[in-house]
Formats: structure tokens, sequence, C-alpha cells
């Protein structure tokens, strides 16, 4: 009943249902959701452990779960989530469904040294994710790079830190950091440290990480197609 419930909030916010005209505002009441408030969607994944159980959840495939709390629940499920998980972190919406679309963005841009990531981190790279902006050549020169390597490159994009500080949180030497940087510009002739460099490289590993978002997104989009009633005309009723 519950995940029913969750499906269906999925098709009112994807479809702009009026939700007093069906019922709906009822129905989220009888399971604890206040729609006056802005929920937070958390979209975990791990491999080999269990996922902890939440009121508002379901699972999107067999390894990702998609979590709606509200904002001052969200370091409760997290203190919950298993050692090696990764979990993207919408932004707070009325809209369900956009705040999980964020959470799926954050979650593709996680790694072994940065398993939490909030989309608020991402906002201004999002356009470039959902753009037809592409350097096809270096992301495959970049796929045969060591994941490692790649997450240095990418956390040295993303937070813009000094040589030291990026150690301290790849827990390795500065002289690491910086070969693997090196070995970015060997394989790609892009060196890293350059703005001019650091935009194509940028962008061909957004490209990379992010090339199945569209599928996660439209495994998504088919948990509020299945509320769809067979007349669209007719609002749609879950007892």
């Amino acid at each position: 009943m519950l995940e029913k419930f969750m499906h269906e909030w999925l098709y009112v916010s994807d479809y702009d249902v009026p939700v007093a005209n069906n019922g709906f505002d009822g129905r989220a009441k009888l399971n604890g959701v206040d729609l006056d408030v802005k929920y937070v969607a958390l979209v975990a994944s791990t491999v080999g452990n269990k996922l902890p159980e939440w009121r508002l959840a379901f699972n999107l495939d067999k390894n990702k779960r998609v979590y709606v709390v509200r904002p001052d629940k969200e370091n409760e499920l997290l203190a919950n989530m298993p050692r090696n998980s990764c979990v993207g972190i919408g932004s707070r919406h009325f809209d369900l469904s956009g705040s999980i679309k964020e959470a799926l963005l954050a979650l593709m841009l996680t790694n072994k040294f940065d398993p939490i990531v909030h989309y608020t981190e991402l906002a201004n790279m999002s356009a470039i994710v959902h753009s037809s902006l592409d350097y096809p050549v270096i992301r495959k020169k970049l796929s045969t790079i060591d994941e490692d390597t790649k997450s240095t490159l990418w956390l040295y994009t993303k937070n813009q830190l000094s040589m030291s500080s990026l150690a301290e949180i790849l827990m390795v030497h500065p002289k690491t950091v910086e070969y693997r940087l090196q070995k970015i510009k060997s394989v790609t002739d892009l060196d890293p440290h350059k703005g001019i460099d650091l935009l194509p490289l940028t962008v061909a590993y957004l490209k990379e990480k992010t090339e199945n978002l569209r599928i996660l997104e439209t495994e998504l989009q088919s948990f509020s197609d299945d509320m769809l009633p067979r007349d669209k005309t007719t609002s749609v009723s879950v007892s």
C-alpha cells in the first residue's frame, strides 16, 4: 500500500495532477506526508549489503533504493546506511520527481572517496550533463585510465583544492596526486592544471559517468506511468 502511494506521488508530481481533485491530499495525510513541506529525495546504492528500511521508500532496481525524507531526518537516514554504500541527495522540492532526478545525477558522481554527494554541489554542472556538448575522443582516452586516477581528476575539478588538501581526502602523498594528474595529461594530451584543458576533461568525465542517467530516469518514469488510468482524462484513484 505505501509503495503504491509513493508511485502515485510520483504520478502527481510528473503530470501536475490537482491533488484535491482525486483525493491524493487525503491519502498523503493518512501516510504521514505533509504536502506543504518540501521533501528531500535520496538515492542509495550498494552491492552485497542490505539498504535500510524507511517508511517513504521504494526500490528503483535491485541495487538502488529511493528514499524520501523531511530535511530534518536526512542525517538520521544517512547514519543508518551500510558501509561501502553511495548516496546521491537531491535538493528540497515540492516536486518529488525533480528531487529524485537530482539525487540520481548526484549518485552517478559519487565514488569511494566521495560516497555522499548533494546535488547542490553539482547544480552548475547539470546543464553540461544534459547538453549536447561532448568530447568523445577524450572520453575514449579517459576510459582507459584507472578509477582512482579519474576520481582524482574529478575531485580536483569539483573542489579546486590544493595538492596537499586533495591528498588528505584521497589518503595518499601529494606526489601521488601530481603523478595521477600527469598521467591524465600523458594519456589525453590535456593538462588538468590549465583551465583551457580542464574544461574538455571535465565534460568528458561528466559524460562518461552519467551516460546511463537517461536509463535511470526512464526507470523512474515507468513508476508514474504505471499509475496512468486507461482514460487519461480520468483522475487516478488508489484505494
